[in-house]
């Protein structure tokens, strides 16, 4: 207590006011902020300690050094240790800052909440439903998205195997729809419509090994975007069709239907009559 107490007073000689409680205690200090910042984050109120601390210390390194140079200019007259250590007293202004800077933001708990990509993955499984029927069946309403395809093989795996899948969707993505289709047609499901199905949903209607429309069910067909080719390099919207196409002639689907679905421009939409679609292959006779 004496040593700070005769270092506040400014009895040290200068060079140890500087070196051994300027700079060496400065360094001490440095190494100890970095410790404590390793088992980051800290409490509140450990910063605001170390903080405060660190102040304190400060000012009791500054006082005593300036103290013993006012001393060292009544002796030798000269400024030099003064302007010194103003300038190293600046240089620790800042790099203390840094510190209480750091100190604060390691104040801040860590994130436990879900990654990006898994709150990307919870926004989209929010964009849709598959839901188990009283009688078994399954139902696929919302939008078709990523990750849709893999949650679809989930709910499959699980429980009793189930004949129909009702379908309701306004569409979404051409590539997830490709991969339901292959779900359907791999469980040989049934499908059904009750109220709309359109775009990237026919496609999944068409994988069904009956398919069937309710009496208010609607489908509707266009080609495929431009928009799509301008989002997803190296998209050939012509050989992506031409896959599809060969996909729906597999189904029993007519060549002429499929060449007008494909002439619908993607910025409209075509609901064809439930006959075109009985006597096309798109619904199953009896439908």
């Amino acid at each position: 207590m004496g040593y700070a107490v005769d270092h506040l007073r400014g009895k040290h000689p200068l060079w140890q006011s500087f070196w051994l409680n300027g700079v060496g205690v400065r360094l001490a200090v440095y190494a100890l902020i970095l410790m404590v910042l390793r088992d980051a984050p800290i409490a509140i109120w450990a910063a605001v300690v170390l903080v405060g601390a660190d102040a304190l210390c400060l000012l009791w390194q500054s006082v005593g050094y300036f103290r013993a140079a006012e001393g060292r200019l009544r002796d030798t007259g000269s400024m030099l240790p003064t302007w010194g250590g103003m300038i190293a007293l600046i240089i620790a202004v800042f790099v203390v800052g840094s510190q209480w800077w750091a100190l604060g933001l390691a104040t801040r708990p860590v994130d436990d909440g879900p990654s990006f990509a898994e709150r990307k993955a919870q926004e989209r499984q929010a964009q849709y439903q598959i839901i188990r029927q009283p009688d078994g069946s399954l139902l696929f309403q919302g939008q078709i998205v990523l990750g849709v395809t893999k949650a679809l093989g989930k709910e499959l795996a699980q429980g009793p195997a189930p004949k129909r899948i009702t379908l309701s969707s306004e569409g979404g993505n051409v590539f997830e729809a490709r991969g339901l289709a292959k779900l359907i047609t791999t469980h040989g499901l049934h499908t059904q419509v009750d109220d709309a199905c359109s775009s990237a949903c026919t496609l999944m209607f068409i994988a069904g090994s009956q398919r069937q429309l309710g009496p208010n069910a609607r489908l509707g067909f266009h080609s495929y975007s431009l928009e799509d080719a301008q989002r997803l390099p190296g998209f050939d919207i012509e050989a992506e069709q031409a896959r599809d196409r060969e996909f729906m002639l597999g189904q029993g689907v007519s060549a002429g239907f499929i060449a007008r679905v494909y002439d619908t421009p993607s910025s409209g939409i075509w609901f064809p009559e439930r006959d075109l679609l009985r006597l096309s292959g798109v619904v199953t006779q009896g439908s």
